[in-house]
């Protein structure tokens, strides 16, 4: 059977005659069959910040005061300094994603032969494909695993050893740095697992409010509910996003999102998370130009960004799921 604007037999018997007389009925709009959807991206933008200025710096309160205690009568009492605050310091990261279209084809594309306009579908299109270099960044997903792509939340939560921010998690005095809890056991999923990962990150009412994991081990902790005949309560900020295909546990979401690598399940506080904005360059698009020897039309979308975890302590990670 023919693709496209050509007719085929059956159901026409006069074939040649019907491709010159007969066209087709083209639904004037595209269907998506290439790009996901990231939970995980919507749950960290919904509280994304713009911002501006050469890096974003934070102070970060790393260690107790060393003076003070108990004292009694005229003791002299310790005053010594104590430098207990150091900065981390992330680089902001740079993404594009270019739009080409030949200019004999947008020719073609006029009139009543554009069924569907084919500079906004390619422009439609550019903004999904830049949408999947995000999301697979966050995750540090070939091929957005480079060393100019954005810190992402395996940089932040599933090392001990790496430099995060400026800040040295492997020098001495620094394992202030490192994530709450960062599980490697080898296990199938399962609530007693999940509850060391998230009482781990649980300091008084600071709790995770997000797991995000893949499709495999949401399965899992799925099929323990059904077992226990025990079904959460939905989170309606979630349902109104319109992901309606979740779970809670304790009091945090879990999401399955098919961006996350094999076997893990980030146990996040969303509270300490951050994806800043470059506030002169959040998802600009150019004019659309012709080079001087090209006949094509070129146009880019734009944005800088970076994600920004800086409470690291209060977020966990199980990487080793024998079910994911």
């Amino acid at each position: 059977m023919a693709v496209g604007a050509s007719l085929s037999s059956p159901p026409f018997a006069l074939i040649k005659t019907a491709d010159a007389f007969t066209q087709k009925y083209f639904t004037p709009y595209m269907v998506d069959a290439w790009a996901k959807p990231s939970p995980a991206w919507w749950r960290l933008t919904r509280l994304g910040v713009k911002a501006h200025g050469g890096a974003i710096v934070l102070p970060v309160a790393y260690k107790e005061e060393d003076t003070g205690g108990a004292y009694w009568g005229a003791q002299i009492l310790d005053t010594t300094v104590t430098d207990s605050v150091q900065p981390a310091q992330w680089e902001w990261r740079h993404y594009y994603q270019a739009i080409v279209v030949p200019y004999t084809d947008v020719i073609l594309n006029s009139g009543s032969t554009g069924v569907v306009d084919l500079i906004r579908a390619k422009e439609e299109i550019a903004m999904a494909s830049l949408l999947q270099k995000l999301s697979r960044a966050l995750f540090d997903v070939w091929p957005q695993n480079t060393s100019i792509d954005m810190d992402s939340l395996e940089d932040a939560v599933n090392s001990t050893t790496n430099t995060y921010a400026g800040i040295d998690r492997s020098a001495s005095g620094n394992t202030f740095w490192n994530p709450g809890v960062r599980r490697t056991t080898s296990e199938a999923v399962s609530m007693a697992s999940m509850q060391i990962v998230y009482g781990g990150v649980t300091y008084g009412n600071e709790e995770p409010d997000t797991i995000l994991t893949t499709q495999d081990a949401f399965n899992a902790f799925w099929a323990l509910q059904i077992g226990n005949i025990r079904y959460p309560d939905p989170d309606q900020e979630t349902i109104r996003a319109g992901f309606r295909r979740h779970m809670v546990f304790n009091n945090a979401v879990v999401l399955h999102d098919q961006f996350v690598p094999a076997k893990e399940m980030f146990f996040l506080n969303s509270k300490y998370i951050t994806l800043c904005f470059h506030e002169d360059d959040y998802f600009v698009v150019d004019p659309f130009n012709k080079p001087s020897n090209q006949r094509i039309l070129v146009s880019g979308i734009y944005v800088t960004l970076n994600l920004k975890v800086f409470n690291p302590r209060m977020q966990g990670i199980h990487n080793n799921w024998s079910d994911g």
